[in-house]
């Protein structure tokens, strides 16, 4: 999830989904001559926002779509909830695949691209957040919390200057995501030949691990991506980059909420 990019003085991004952030910077210059609409910092915060708004009603929908109550009664009233995968869930993950790929190509269309990014994500995270929460009871409140105290975390290390974002730490996140790949990749391989290795105890420490150093390179990236976009907007980066940045944000998000959910599933089936 890292792409390198440079703006200032040494400052890398740490997301791929603001790499054009760089080059349209560069050509705000020229809209500050001619005096046309620049990035902001508030702009930016509350398209995100925006975002994330129509991310969560997404969620709702899927998670709606894979729930559904079954007419037994386990008791005292109480009765039983289903989950099962929506049938449009891979339709939604391979449109929300492409539709990424849409916004990081055309930057200027990134506001529409990502309210539909939202809202096919969204669908998908609130179906898997159903099946999470099916298995442990509360999961997935405590990764929105976690997800909430991670961001709040990287934001605080970034303006206090503990964490200063330079070519070596984006270097560094990089490598560690290109690791993580390598690593999912190979646990896709072990499944296609050996399925009940993934839910063995040695794998539920490794992923447990693996997890949490996922969370540091999320944070880490988090930290990345408000050096890229402070230097945007001093830039003079143009206007509509307020919605591609806030699109960037999202996916980083989204990544951090998926690896802290898994972190918790381990945590929790090894009690």
């Amino acid at each position: 999830m890292t792409t390198t990019m440079t703006h200032g003085p040494g400052i890398t991004s740490g997301n791929p989904a603001l790499g054009r952030l760089e080059s349209e910077s560069e050509q705000g210059s020229a809209a500050v001559d001619r005096g046309g609409p620049t990035m902001t910092i508030a702009g930016t915060s509350l398209k995100t926002l925006v975002l994330l708004l129509v991310l969560v009603a997404g969620g709702v929908w899927g998670w709606a779509s894979a729930t559904a109550p079954v007419g037994a009664d386990l008791g005292s009233g109480y009765g039983n909830t289903t989950v099962t995968i929506p049938g449009g869930f891979w339709i939604a993950s391979f449109g929300a695949l492409f539709v990424g790929i849409f916004a990081s190509m055309n930057p200027k269309r990134a506001g529409l691209f990502g309210m539909i990014y939202a809202v096919l994500q969204g669908y998908c995270l609130g179906a898997i957040s159903a099946a999470y929460e099916a298995q442990t009871s509360g999961i997935v409140g405590a990764a929105i919390v976690a997800t909430l105290a991670v961001f709040v975390a990287a934001l605080f290390l970034y303006l206090t200057g503990i964490v200063k974002p330079t070519r070596k730490l984006a270097f560094g996140v990089a490598a560690g995501i290109a690791g993580l790949c390598i690593f999912y990749l190979f646990v896709g391989v072990i499944r296609l030949f050996d399925w009940g290795w993934v839910y063995s105890d040695d794998f539920r420490a490794i992923g447990a691990i693996v997890s949490v150093i996922a969370i540091v390179l999320a944070a880490l990236s988090l930290t990345l991506d408000f050096a890229t976009i402070d230097a945007g907007r001093r830039n003079g980066a143009p206007k509509f980059m307020e919605w591609y940045s806030a699109w960037g944000l999202m996916v980083t998000l989204i990544w951090l909420y998926i690896t802290l959910l898994r972190l918790l599933a381990y945590l929790g089936r090894n009690r």
